[in-house]
């Protein structure tokens, strides 16, 4: 077995790093992890090995939850925006018996994967739920974020010109690892998956924007983000993140602080579409027999669904060709893949049960963005909570182009994200800042974690806490930031 002694002091290292920061800011923890899931999506620490698969994200993972099991408390314990996933996870590896498809070659690795796929976003949407959030920590957590977008839109130039000592990982350029080898893929060396992160990136970045310039320069800012991410989103050569890219902006600019960026699109439209024209320039990938392609999807999926319309097939049968179907009932050739549509993949394989947990979790996390839109009393807050809503969107739009459920890394940048807005609590902001915490106590800290709804264990109620400290409560008062 060979190991690889660069990436596992490399990983050692960065697993060390999190955990000092997790301890002490946890928002920026996670949101440095998120990257990292993307930027090393593919790095092994055996990678000579043929059994033993542990990836570098995995060890910091491990790195991440030492460094929350130190320094932080958890503000709920995982309620119902998490049970339906749980409940679809254990209703995988049911159907993976029931099916008998867990038993067959590569079983196991489609229920790890899979678990892989949704029960580390789901860890991520709870930490990131569970830690209140202050304007400073979701801005840097934002910032990071814009980080990777501009790693990934670099990447993508990189490889469309085949500018090769740009390219980090080298794997990217390696056709036999990952697929759309042909297209640019970035770190998670798949085309659909690295158009649909860069898409919600960017509109995260065109949050971000809003709030850290002078209009003048914000403006240039977004002229910036939207001229170089746009093509590098066109580079990837899927049609997927375009319509769901377009989607989410939808959504930011029906909200009315999206103005700025109206202006900035019809900027653009007024340059880029004569150019367009003139050179005859193919904007969105033509394939052939599109509608055919879906429908033929379709009509064989609800064919296969109407055999097994409860359990389903079995987790894994319409993404491994090893094991697609049995003999006895169909053959092992299937002409339109299932796979691309996330909900029909998850329909056939784990049955009406598990693509009603699925529908079930996506609907819960939108009504509770909803809810907390409507109640919002800070213009950041409420546009950060719309900026969420519009990149779930796109998710699930992208999601109808291809089956995400194995995207560990784009699953988890759309939960963190959501977990993030769902920490702006309206009954934390509500309450007085003097039933919340006192200057010098552990929830009073400095950046981050500045809230705190529960009394302090040692004091008995909020009327001991302001006869002992009457002056740090008014400056506490005072000083703290309302988010609803």
């Amino acid at each position: 077995m060979t190991i690889n002694i660069g990436i596992l002091a490399a990983g050692c290292i960065g697993t060390a790093l999190l955990v000092l920061t997790a301890a002490r800011r946890p928002t920026l923890a996670l949101a440095w992890w998120v990257m990292l899931g993307v930027v090393l999506a593919e790095y092994m620490l055996f990678p000579g090995a043929t059994a033993l698969h542990v990836h570098v994200i995995h060890l910091l993972l491990a790195g991440l939850l030492i460094g929350f099991a130190i320094g932080w408390s958890p503000a709920s314990a995982p309620g119902r925006l998490e049970l339906p996933m749980l409940a679809f996870m254990a209703w995988a590896i049911v159907s993976g018996f029931l099916s008998g498809t867990i038993f067959r070659e590569a079983g196991a690795e489609s229920i790890r994967t899979l678990l892989s796929g949704f029960a580390i976003p789901v860890l991520i949407f709870y930490l990131a739920r569970s830690t209140v959030q202050s304007p400073a920590a979701l801005r840097t957590a934002c910032g990071v974020l814009t980080v990777l977008l501009g790693y990934l839109i670099v990447t993508a130039f990189a490889e469309h010109f085949q500018v090769r000592w740009l390219v980090f990982p080298e794997y990217i350029l390696d056709p036999t690892i990952g697929i759309h080898a042909e297209k640019s893929r970035g770190p998670v060396v798949n085309g659909a998956e690295n158009g649909g992160i860069m898409a919600i990136l960017l509109l995260v970045a065109l949050h971000r924007v809003r709030y850290a310039f002078t209009p003048s320069v914000r403006w240039l800012a977004t002229l910036t983000l939207l001229v170089t991410g746009v093509p590098a989103l066109w580079f990837t050569q899927e049609r997927a993140p375009w319509v769901a890219f377009a989607a989410g902006l939808l959504i930011m600019l029906l909200h009315e602080p999206g103005r700025g960026v109206a202006s900035v699109l019809g900027a653009i439209a007024v340059v880029a579409i004569p150019i367009i024209m003139w050179l005859h320039i193919e904007v969105v990938p033509r394939r052939q027999g599109t509608i055919d392609f879906r429908m033929g999807l379709y009509r064989e999926a609800l064919t296969s669904f109407k055999e097994h319309p409860i359990t389903g097939w079995g987790t894994g049968t319409f993404t491994n060709a090893n094991h697609l179907f049995d003999a006895r009932h169909r053959s092992t050739t299937f002409s339109h893949g299932v796979e691309h549509d996330t909900i029909v993949a998850m329909a056939t394989d784990t049955g009406a049960i598990g693509a009603l947990l699925y529908v079930s979790f996506l609907a819960g996390i939108f009504r509770s963005l909803l809810n907390l839109r409507r109640s919002a009393r800070s213009a950041e807050g409420r546009d950060f909570t719309v900026t969420s809503l519009a990149v779930l969107t796109t998710f699930v739009i992208n999601g109808m182009f291809a089956d995400a459920r194995f995207w560990m890394p784009q699953n988890a940048l759309v939960f963190f994200l959501a977990g993030l807005a769902l920490a702006i609590r309206s009954d934390v902001s509500r309450k007085p800042a003097r039933e919340l915490a006192f200057a010098g106590s552990p929830s009073m800290c400095a950046g981050e974690a500045c809230v705190c709804a529960s009394h302090s264990p040692w004091l008995s109620s909020a009327n001991a806490v302001r006869r002992r400290f009457p002056q740090q409560l008014a400056e506490a008062g005072r000083s703290r930031p309302r988010w609803e």
